[in-house]
C-alpha cells in the first residue's frame, strides 16, 4: 500500500461502518460542505459540525446529491481498476495484491488511486471507495470486476 494508502485507510474503515443510505448522505453532505469551505476537501474524515449539516436542508435532497455524485464516478473507477488501459496497470496491480489483504485495504487502495490518478479530494474519495465496497467487493478481484461490470450495463 501506498502512504496515500495508508493515511486513507483510517477514514474509510470507519465509513465502512455505515450502509449505503448512510454512505450517499455523507458523499452529499460532505460535497456541500466543501462548497462552503474547500478546506473540508483535504481530510479523509473532515470535521463537519451538526450546525454546518443543519443548515444544508433536507437530508433526503443531500443524499440525492451524494448518489448523483457517486454514480457519476462509479464508471471511472470501474475503468480505472478493472479496465484494460496500459496506463491504469501499476495501479491494477496494486488493487490486485490489497484484495489479499481485505476489504478495508482494498478501500483505502481505491480512495488513494482516486485521489492520485483523478485528483478526487480525500473526502469524497474515501466516501466513494466506501460505496464501492458495499456495493460490489466480492472477495476475488475477477469476481468483483465481473459483477460490477454487470451492474453498469
Amino acid at each position: 500500500m501506498t502512504t496515500l494508502s495508508d493515511a486513507a485507510k483510517v477514514g474509510v474503515d470507519e465509513l465502512l461502518q455505515s450502509d449505503e443510505d448512510q454512505l450517499y448522505e455523507e458523499l452529499g453532505i460532505r460535497s456541500r460542505a466543501i462548497a462552503g469551505n474547500v478546506a473540508v476537501s483535504a481530510s479523509f474524515m473532515p470535521a463537519i459540525t451538526a450546525n454546518e449539516i443543519q443548515a444544508m436542508g433536507a437530508m433526503d435532497e443531500v443524499k440525492k446529491l451524494g448518489r448523483r455524485i457517486f454514480q457519476r464516478w462509479n464508471r471511472e473507477a470501474y475503468h480505472l481498476l478493472c479496465g484494460t488501459e496500459a496506463e491504469d496497470e501499476k495501479d491494477r496491480s496494486e488493487l490486485r495484491a490489497a484484495f489479499g489483504i481485505g476489504r478495508s485495504a482494498v478501500a483505502a487502495t481505491l480512495t488513494g488511486m482516486l485521489v492520485s490518478s483523478f485528483g478526487l479530494a480525500p473526502a469524497i474519495a474515501a466516501v466513494i471507495a466506501a460505496l464501492f465496497i458495499k456495493r460490489f467487493f466480492q472477495g476475488a478481484y475477477e469476481e468483483t470486476c465481473a459483477f460490477w461490470k454487470a451492474q453498469l450495463a
